[in-house]
């Protein structure tokens, strides 16, 4: 936003000052800028908006100095943000002006400066990069605005016609990896949920699908959970395991808005079911894997950890050391020397000699060997 404070602090002008007091008068916006460069009996005064800074030298009011407060006193009237005059003709104001500028809070001000056209440009060309400016702004608040929660269940009706209060997931993949089973497994999963939904009050709707070699099933609820760990949770995977062999992955119950999240916890939860060959997974109970999860999605998290990890893998690349896999053991211990080197392989106080050394490279050296393994339990969640 540009100010008449910011106005007045333009090159342009080799001088410019108020010629009443106007409380406030720096504060005001500016929107636009404006000249007054003919009599007003050949136009008239509607032409100016409230947020233009309109300059001025009144040379039409040389043999008629009744037209310089005529024409001062309609601008203030109009609510323009500020009135600029070139004192060639008028050195002072009208008492009726001062007042009128005074009581409505619109500042008139004498300024020397350069020829008005150039004060004008400037002044045009500080407007454009303001708005230029506010665009930018728009477009970086889009980047860093959340997910807008009306957005997802907007999506999340034209998917599956939910309208529910809350919303749970489940992401399932048949034991045998081909699109057969996928689509067969699919008319068993979507059968067992509707029963599921049968038996409690609360489900507003059940809805089944396929994405990427994988399904995902949706329960929506009329009400909100009750508690962090809804009481549908555990019979709801009790339900899935109805299904017959498969992996799956069961998310939180959250709120309709929050179903992206839903989506990409059951997913999570998968991911673990698959590697532990776990059956069925729950993100309630996930603990360490859930924070990994998070880690891995969160992109300002993952860089944080990475520039970690980067600045101890380019000193092992170049003084051919083992900081690195050392920091990883030492996260992994929990911050214990003896299990680092048991873990290594190597000597305890080799392990304390490449500790000294990673603090200087992480350039924290007064930190104690507990406050390290945080740190690097935090760099090596990812």
């Amino acid at each position: 936003m540009i100010t008449v404070g910011d106005v007045m602090n333009m090159r342009a002008f080799d001088s410019i000052w108020l010629a009443a007091p106007c409380e406030g008068a720096a504060e005001r916006e500016v929107t636009g800028v404006g000249t007054l460069d003919h009599e007003p009996f050949t136009g008239g005064y509607e032409v100016f908006t409230s947020g233009e800074f309109v300059f001025t030298t009144l040379g039409f009011a040389g043999m008629h100095p009744d037209l310089a407060e005529e024409a001062l006193l309609a601008l203030i009237e109009y609510g323009v943000a500020a009135v600029a005059v070139k004192p060639v003709v008028l050195k002072e104001l009208p008492p009726s002006v001062a007042e009128a500028s005074t009581a409505r809070g619109v500042p008139v001000f004498f300024y020397e400066g350069r020829y008005m056209e150039r004060v004008i440009a400037d002044l045009m060309n500080l407007l454009d990069d303001d708005a230029a400016e506010w665009e930018r702004n728009h477009l970086i608040d889009l980047i860093l605005a959340p997910s807008d929660e009306q957005a997802v269940r907007s999506t999340f009706f034209t998917i599956a016609g939910v309208t529910g209060a809350t919303i749970q997931c489940v992401a399932i993949r048949p034991i045998t990896d081909d699109g057969a089973s996928l689509r067969a497994l699919q008319k068993v999963v979507e059968g067992v949920l509707a029963g599921y939904g049968e038996r409690w009050d609360d489900v507003e709707r059940t809805f089944v699908c396929r994405y990427r070699g994988m399904l995902l099933g949706f329960v929506s609820f009329k009400r909100p959970p009750l508690k962090a760990i809804a009481i549908s949770d555990a019979d709801l995977a009790k339900c899935i395991a109805m299904a017959g062999p498969l992996v799956c992955g069961i998310s939180q119950e959250v709120s309709l808005g929050e179903g992206d999240l839903a989506v990409r916890q059951a997913m999570a939860a998968l991911r673990t079911a698959e590697r532990e060959d776990a059956g069925i997974v729950r993100w309630t109970t996930l603990r360490f894997d859930a924070f990994r999860a998070a880690a891995r999605s969160d992109r300002l998290y993952a860089r944080a950890a990475d520039l970690l990890r980067s600045l101890l893998f380019d000193y092992d690349a170049e003084h051919d050391a083992d900081l690195g896999a050392t920091a990883e053991a030492f996260a992994a211990a929990y911050g214990e020397v003896s299990r680092t080197a048991e873990a290594l392989f190597q000597h305890p106080n080799t392990v304390r000699y490449r500790l000294k050394k990673i603090k200087e490279v992480l350039s924290v050296q007064d930190a104690t060997d507990r406050e390290l393994a945080a740190l690097l339990a935090l760099a090596y969640l990812t």
